[in-house]
């Protein structure tokens, strides 16, 4: 019998080589395809090169005096912008041309010709994959001894929102004024400047705009310009004037863009479950204390005239209904020496009340277990879903048998489900604090100030937005609500390239309304700062929220009185003028 050995390739072992193959031949294509590109590219290369070298062997075979840019300075008969289409490739070619003050016979006030010589720059770009930019100078001087090429110098300085010089900004000059025209664009140095000798004199003329690709744009503004149908009375940086033999200075400050977003969401007031102890409904449990429902305190039990070492207190339930999110615990409290108050979160488990785990709250680095001890303490990261009713607990202790820490009043605060209910298409003018200057009624004009909307879903984002202090406000007769709280409370600072979201909490439209916004030094908001605002027959308490603010409403137009308190910091106390919508920011000062 004839032992016969099976030849061939299995299934499996074909794909596998197939596989291995066809990673091979990617590879090898890849390496063609980026080979083809790189040819491509230095061919390009080469020919942006012969074409500026093109254009700067022309213009030294000007005579001097025509060695400039059509509607530029100086003025001449190159053409400022070009395209070209060679070999399949577009290139666009600009060329410049502007007077250099050499330093080598000093500079302007020093030397009193600054026209020392002419420069070329010649700059010729192509797009695609593997675009670039061929840059060639070129100084001409002219024949015989250094003559005056008239006018002044215009003098420009272009920076940033921290002072920094932005290089290569985009300096574009226009004057319809003289003969010829001038309409050109320069870019900076690296040191932000630029300086524009020859410049033909004449008063308030030349309107000069600075930017850069992704920066903001600063510009000169005309007496009497438009705008958004208001004419410019008294300009902040009016057009530039040059006279002949001087040095005119202009600044200008430019800066990376940025993104706003802006939500419009129902207000819902932030719920408070309190005790002041007036009565004991609300207390579940007490243990060596003392609830007073005279003096509305709570305190250590006595024994023998002194008082106990340590006792507790625990709260009711509280079980808020359609709960979203926990807003924080507060309390007021006196401590003398050698008193303590530690207070606590529990929680329902199957066999009874517990501390919420310290993995579940943990504020500041201060445990549930420890006890916290300074107010407020912010809830935010609670989860809602786990714990759906908590219970306040105080622990008591004094070292000293003569004294007792006492209790006044505790809350907790927590926001229902109705309060992210987007509200869409919501009408609202946002503005800046830039302005351009007066009109003339010496009212400002601002250089943003736009009429916008939301969205159906209650969100709008804005973009390409120069840094500033922004506000938005909204018209309640006409859309129906009012601001009822913002996050971060308005004005808003937009910082240089940044995204920053702006929530707007509206309320049902009422005549008369007060915003107050509290606030320390620093310009921080005081989260659970007590905010009181009374008159005869009218009294109300909230605490600050997260943006640290407190809404009104509705209110009568009439003077009311604003108590804010806030631990560590001096009471605030002022008779306010409530009507329309009123808003009111308050500065609190340490002791």
């Amino acid at each position: 019998m004839n032992n016969r050995k099976n030849s061939g390739f299995t299934l499996v072992e074909v794909l596998i080589g197939t596989f291995l193959m066809l990673l091979v031949f990617v590879g090898i294509f890849g390496l063609i395809q980026l080979s083809i590109k790189l040819v491509a590219q230095s061919k390009a290369r080469v020919t942006a090169t012969a074409l500026a070298n093109q254009k700067i062997e022309l213009a030294r075979n000007l005579s001097y005096n025509e060695i400039g840019t059509v509607g530029g300075i100086p003025p001449g008969s190159i053409t400022e912008d070009e395209s070209l289409l060679f070999n399949g490739v577009n290139y666009s070619i600009k060329t410049t041309v502007t007077y250099i003050d050499d330093p080598f016979d000093n500079t302007f006030p020093s030397d009193p010709l600054p026209w020392d010589y002419k420069r070329i720059k010649v700059a010729v770009s192509w797009s695609g994959f593997m675009g670039g930019t061929v840059y060639l100078l070129s100084d001409v001087a002219p024949k015989g001894i250094e003559t005056t090429g008239g006018g002044g110098i215009i003098s420009m300085l272009v920076f940033d929102s921290y002072g920094q010089p932005v290089p290569q900004a985009s300096l574009h000059v226009e004057n319809s004024v003289v003969v010829p025209v001038i309409n050109a664009t320069y870019q900076t140095n690296d040191q932000g400047r630029l300086f524009l000798p020859g410049a033909p004199a004449c008063s308030d003329c030349y309107k000069i705009t600075a930017t850069k690709s992704g920066y903001s744009i600063d510009r000169t503004y005309a007496v009497g310009e438009t705008i958004r149908g208001t004419a410019l009375a008294l300009p902040d940086k009016p057009y530039v004037s040059v006279i002949d033999g001087q040095q005119s200075d202009i600044s200008f400050s430019i800066d990376r863009l940025a993104t706003k977003t802006a939500q419009s969401i129902k207000y819902v007031e932030e719920k408070t479950w309190s005790d002041s102890f007036e009565n004991l409904t609300r207390i579940d449990e007490i243990f060596q204390t003392v609830a007073s429902t005279t003096e509305g305190t709570v305190k250590l039990d006595e024994s023998s005239g002194q008082y106990l070492s340590s006792g507790f207190l625990i709260s009711t339930a509280i079980t808020p209904a359609s709960l979203v999110e926990w807003g924080r615990v507060n309390w007021s409290e006196d401590k003398p020496v050698s008193t303590e108050i530690k207070y606590h979160l529990l929680y329902a488990t199957t066999s009874g009340w517990e501390l919420i785990p310290d993995a579940d709250l943990t504020v500041g680095g201060v445990t549930n277990s420890d006890g916290f001890i300074a107010a407020p303490v912010d809830l935010i990261d609670l989860d809602p879903l786990k714990y759906t009713s908590v219970k306040i607990k105080a622990d008591f202790s004094t070292a000293d048998t003569n004294s007792t820490p006492t209790l006044f009043d505790w809350q907790i605060t927590w926001f229902s489900s109705d309060a992210s209910i987007p509200i869409g298409n919501l009408a609202f003018t946002m503005q800046g604090a830039k302005t351009l200057g007066t009109d003339a009624s010496n009212n400002p004009i601002y250089k943003y100030q736009e009429n916008l909307s939301t969205d159906s879903g209650g969100q709008i984002t804005i973009a390409d937005l120069e840094w500033d202090s922004y506000k938005i406000t909204i018209n309640g007769a006409a859309t129906g609500y009012d601001i009822a709280n913002s996050s971060p409370a308005q004005p808003v600072n937009v910082n240089p390239a940044s995204s920053q979201t702006t929530v707007l909490r509206l309320a049902n439209h009422q005549t008369n309304t007060l915003l107050a916004t509290i606030k320390d030094s620093a310009g921080l908001p005081l989260v659970g700062a007590s905010v009181r605002i009374y008159r005869s027959g009218y009294d109300k308490f909230k605490f600050a929220s997260d943006s640290g603010q407190a809404f009104f409403s509705p209110l009568l137009a009439a003077t009311y009185t604003l108590e804010v308190k806030a631990g560590g910091y001096q009471d605030w106390q002022e008779d306010v003028d409530v009507s329309g919508q009123t808003g009111i920011t308050i500065i609190m000062t340490p002791p």
